[in-house]
C-alpha cells in the first residue's frame, strides 16, 4: 500500500527538471490526441513525438553505457515500427494490464529494447535494458515505471523485482507489472489521489499516468 501523505510530499520534492520533461511531452500528447482521430505515433504527429523523445531521453541518461553508437537513429526507426502496437496499447492503463494482448507488449519490448543494443539488433535471448524500454514507454504511455536503479531498490521485495540487474526479459517485466496492477486495483485511496492529481495537472478527461506516480513514489524511497 502507498502512503498518500508520503506520495504527496515526494511529488512536491521531485526534481523539477524531470517533472518538466515528462509534462513537456505528456501535456502535448493529451492535447494532440484529444483534438485528433489519430495518435502521437501516426504519421502526422510521429515526427514531433520523436523530436521530443530525442530531447528528453538523453537527459534521462536512457542510453548511457549502451553498445549502440547511434541510439537515436535506431529510436527513430523503432518509433515508426511500434505505431500500430501503440495505437492499441494506449487504450489500456496499468489497471487493465492483464488484458493487454501479449503480441503488443512483445513488439514494443523488442523495438524499444534494441535501441541500446549493438547496431540496434534485437536480442536473441529477449533480454534488454529495462530502462531503454520503460523510459520512452513511460513518456508516451504513462503506465509503466522507468525501473532505474533508484526505483528498483526501493520497490518492496514482494514484487520480485531484479534489484541489481537492469537486463530483464519480457516475462520479468510483465510479472512485475501484473503485481503493480493487482495491488493498485485494491488501493482505492491511492487511485482517488492519483486521479485527482492527474486532473489538476493534465485536465479532467486526461488519461491518468499511474506508472508516472508510482515511479516518483519509488524513486524517492521505499
Amino acid at each position: 500500500m502507498i502512503d498518500i501523505k508520503e506520495l504527496e510530499f515526494r511529488i512536491r520534492s521531485f526534481p523539477s527538471d524531470y517533472m518538466e520533461n515528462f509534462n513537456y511531452l505528456w501535456k502535448w500528447k493529451i492535447e494532440a490526441e484529444s483534438k485528433n482521430t489519430t495518435h502521437i505515433l501516426e504519421s502526422d504527429l510521429r515526427k514531433e513525438t520523436y523530436r521530443r523523445l530525442r530531447v528528453i531521453l538523453p537527459r534521462w541518461q536512457t542510453y548511457r553505457n549502451g553498445e549502440n553508437l547511434n541510439p537515436l537513429q535506431t529510436l527513430k526507426d523503432s518509433v515508426d515500427n511500434i505505431s500500430e502496437a501503440y495505437s492499441q496499447l494506449r487504450t489500456y492503463t496499468l489497471l487493465d494490464f492483464n488484458e493487454i494482448p501479449s503480441e503488443i507488449l512483445e513488439t514494443i519490448w523488442h523495438e524499444l529494447g534494441r535501441v541500446k543494443e549493438c547496431e540496434g539488433r534485437k536480442s536473441t535471448t529477449g533480454h534488454y535494458s529495462v530502462i531503454s524500454v520503460c523510459k520512452p514507454l513511460l513518456l508516451i504511455w504513462g503506465q509503466t515505471l522507468a525501473f532505474d536503479s533508484y526505483v528498483r531498490k526501493h520497490i518492496p521485495r514482494s514484487y520480485s523485482v531484479p534489484r541489481y540487474s537492469s537486463r530483464w526479459d519480457l516475462q520479468q517485466w510483465i510479472e512485475v507489472m501484473r503485481e503493480f496492477c493487482k495491488h493498485l486495483r485494491k488501493d482505492q485511496e491511492s487511485l482517488d489521489f492519483m486521479r485527482k492529481e492527474s486532473e489538476r495537472w493534465y485536465g479532467k478527461d486526461s488519461t491518468v499516468p499511474y506508472g508516472r506516480f508510482l515511479d516518483i513514489y519509488y524513486w524517492k524511497g521505499p
